[in-house]
């Protein structure tokens, strides 16, 4: 069955529609017009109608890092946006239905192209000889020149840091340092190498007793024995049959 615009079909009869945020109470028939009544509560309707119920108002999910941007009217659904710090991922005309954290360019980097509702951040490298020192920095910062100030540099930069100038009075105080901190060392090491290899020499293996070494083996010595005068060396050893009592050869 069609019907004429603003009108709808039901029963085999074309009824009035009812206005955005109504909906039909009654429908019509031969002796009256359809009966319509506002929406209430959390409902709505957007367009002339012939609803038996208004539509349900959309829930904004949170967990979807989901807002609401504009509240839901008798006339008009709610509108969702994401949270700050996020992009809708997921979008359908005027609404969002999922969002996605935008990219956050480091130290190091710079925002070459700006995120919005609906894109994430585009990030780039700092050229070389420039730094950032921030997230989300705009603009990459030219490296200090160190000379141009009548300085020496200390530490190169970085595309996440500048250059550290210092006098060079500084410059030389810390070479000295250096120099100074090395040679203690080398110092330190000659040492204990030194001393390493003095109780090494010192070391000597425990000497065995003779008897020890040899239990079978006489000891004899020498005895100095005056004859005619003067002193002779002869061999004085132990004798077999009575050990303790010496015995000189030829007496």
């Amino acid at each position: 069955m069609v019907c004429n615009g603003g009108e709808y079909a039901v029963h085999g009869e074309c009824c009035p529609m009812c206005s955005p945020g109504q909906r039909v109470q009654k429908h019509c028939n031969n002796f009256s017009s359809t009966t319509c009544i506002p929406c209430v509560g959390n409902t709505y309707t957007d367009h002339p109608n012939g609803l038996e119920e208004c539509r349900r108002c959309k829930f904004c999910d949170e967990e979807l890092k989901l807002i609401i941007k504009e509240k839901c009217t008798y006339t008009r659904n709610t509108v969702c946006g994401c949270r700050v710090g996020y992009f809708c991922h997921v979008f359908h005309d005027e609404d969002c239905e999922m969002c996605e954290k935008q990219t956050i360019c480091p130290p190091g980097s710079w925002v070459s192209i700006p995120g919005t509702v609906t894109s994430d951040n585009v990030c780039e490298i700092c050229p070389k000889g420039t730094f950032s020192a921030a997230n989300m920095s705009t603009v990459c910062t030219p490296w200090t020149r160190c000379e141009d100030s009548g300085m020496v540099e200390v530490k190169a930069g970085t595309s996440a840091s500048d250059a550290d100038c210092g006098s060079r009075g500084y410059a030389t105080v810390v070479a000295v340092t250096v120099c100074v901190v090395l040679v203690l060392l080398l110092i330190s090491a000659a040492v204990v190498f030194y001393w390493r290899g003095r109780k090494t020499r010192l070391y000597v293996p425990p000497i065995q007793e003779a008897e020890d070494r040899c239990p079978a083996k006489r000891e004899e010595a020498l005895a100095r024995v005056p004859e005619n005068g003067r002193e002779i060396a002869i061999g004085i050893q132990e004798t077999t049959l009575h050990p303790g009592v010496l015995a000189v050869p030829g007496v």
